[in-house]
C-alpha cells in the first residue's frame, strides 16, 4: 500500500509542478518506484499501468507549461503519442514516439512558429525527463510529423492503399495513435478514417501481416531459447524484441483488419476473442505469452534498479530459473505458431 500511495503522491506532484525542472525531478523517481511496486507484490500489468500513467501525466504537464510560456495555441491541435505510451505499455528505458494533429485551419506561415516552438520545447524536456529522443526521429519536433488532420488522412490513405513493406515496419506504430492533450476529437476523426480503410483493404492487411514477422521469438531450430552474449560474456535475450513486440504486432494486425478501436495490446486481444469467438484460444495463448514476458521484464528491470544499473529489456540467462525458462520457451513457441497462422490467414507469403 505504501508504494501505491507513493505513486498517487507522485501524480499529484507532477500535476502541481510549476516548472519543467520540477517535472524532471519527479520523472527521476520512476525507477525507484518501479522497484518498490515490485517489492510490494504488485502485478506486472499494474506496474506497467502505473509507469505509463505517470509517463503520460509528465508529458501532459510539460505541454501545459509550454502553453503557459508560449501563449494560447492559435488553432486547435492534439498532441498524440504512438507506440508503447499510446498502448499504456510504457516502462523504463522507453524513447519518445509522438506527433501533432492540427486543425485544418492551420496555416504554416501564420501558425508554424508557435507549434514548432512548442514541439521542440516539449520533446527536449521529455528527453531531460529520461524519455530519449526517438532514434527514427518520429517526434512532433520533426515537421514531418506535425500536420493538419487532412494531411494526416492523406498520408494514412497512401500507407494503406499503397503499402511499402520497409516503411510499414517503421510506421506501424502510428496505427496505435492516441491523443493525450488538446483536441482529442482530431485524433478520433483520424482513427475512424484509418479503421474504415484498414478493414476494407486486404492488400494492406497482407502487408501488415508480413511486417508483423519482422521480430521473431528467440528460438533455436531445436526449439530451445536462443541467447546472445554481450561484451561481458553475459547470455541475454531481448524481451522487447523477441516477445513483447511480436505479440503487439500480431494483436495490431488482427485488430486493424477487424476495424476494432482498441489500442492497448491486452484490450485488443480481449476484443478479438469476442469478435472471433471460434479463435478465442489463439488470443488467450497470446495474452498468456504477453503476460509472461511482461512479468519477466518488470522483474528484470526491478533487479537492475536495485543494483544501480540502467534499466533495459535484455534479461540475463542467470536471472531465469527452470520454471521461467520453461514458461518463456512455451511463450516463444506459441508466438511462433501464431505468426505462421497470421501469414496463412492473410495470404502474406509473397510479401515476406
Amino acid at each position: 500500500m505504501m508504494a501505491i500511495r507513493e505513486a498517487q503522491a507522485l501524480l499529484h506532484s507532477i500535476d502541481q509542478a510549476e516548472q519543467a525542472e520540477a517535472v524532471s525531478a519527479c520523472a527521476r523517481t520512476l525507477p525507484a518506484l518501479l522497484a518498490e511496486l515490485d517489492d510490494a507484490g504488485q502485478s506486472a500489468q499494474d506496474i506497467v499501468t502505473a509507469i505509463s500513467t505517470l509517463g503520460e501525466r509528465i508529458a501532459v504537464r510539460l505541454l501545459q507549461l509550454a502553453e503557459l510560456d508560449l501563449g494560447e495555441p492559435p488553432v486547435p491541435y492534439a498532441f498524440a503519442v504512438a507506440g508503447s505510451l499510446a498502448r499504456g505499455e510504457q516502462i523504463l528505458g522507453s524513447d519518445q514516439d509522438n506527433a501533432l494533429v492540427l486543425s485544418d485551419d492551420y496555416r504554416e506561415d501564420r501558425h508554424g512558429e508557435y507549434f514548432s516552438g512548442l514541439s521542440d520545447q516539449v520533446c527536449r524536456q521529455l528527453d531531460e525527463c529520461g524519455y530519449r529522443f526517438c532514434p527514427g526521429d518520429i517526434m512532433a519536433s520533426n515537421p514531418r510529423w506535425r500536420m493538419s488532420l487532412t494531411a494526416w488522412q492523406n498520408d494514412f490513405q497512401r500507407w494503406i492503399e499503397q503499402p511499402e513493406p520497409a516503411a510499414l515496419v517503421r510506421l506501424c506504430i502510428f496505427f496505435d495513435l492516441r491523443a493525450i492533450h488538446g483536441d482529442a476529437g482530431l485524433v478520433d476523426a483520424l482513427r475512424r478514417d484509418i479503421l474504415a480503410r484498414t478493414r476494407a483493404s486486404p492488400l494492406f492487411q497482407a502487408h501488415l501481416a508480413a511486417a508483423a514477422l519482422h521480430f521473431r521469438p528467440a528460438l533455436t531450430w531445436l526449439g530451445r531459447l536462443s541467447f546472445k552474449r554481450n561484451e561481458q560474456g553475459e547470455a541475454r535475450i531481448n524481451l522487447k524484441k523477441h516477445a513483447i513486440t511480436p505479440v503487439v504486432d500480431l494483436a495490431r494486425t488482427w485488430s486493424l483488419a477487424a476495424g476494432l478501436d482498441e489500442v492497448d495490446t491486452l484490450a485488443r486481444l480481449k476484443a478479438l476473442k469476442t469478435h472471433h469467438p471460434a479463435d478465442s484460444e489463439r488470443f488467450e495463448d497470446l495474452e498468456k505469452a504477453f503476460e509472461t514476458a511482461s512479468q519477466l521484464r518488470i522483474a528484470h528491470q526491478a533487479r537492475q534498479v536495485r543494483a544501480g544499473r540502467e534499466p533495459d529489456y535484455k534479461i540475463i540467462r542467470g536471472e531465469l530459473n527452470e520454471d521461467d525458462e520453461r514458461a518463456l520457451r512455451h511463450s516463444f513457441q506459441q508466438i511462433t505458431s501464431h505468426q505462421q497462422a497470421l501469414i496463412r490467414q492473410f495470404r502474406a507469403e509473397a510479401f515476406q
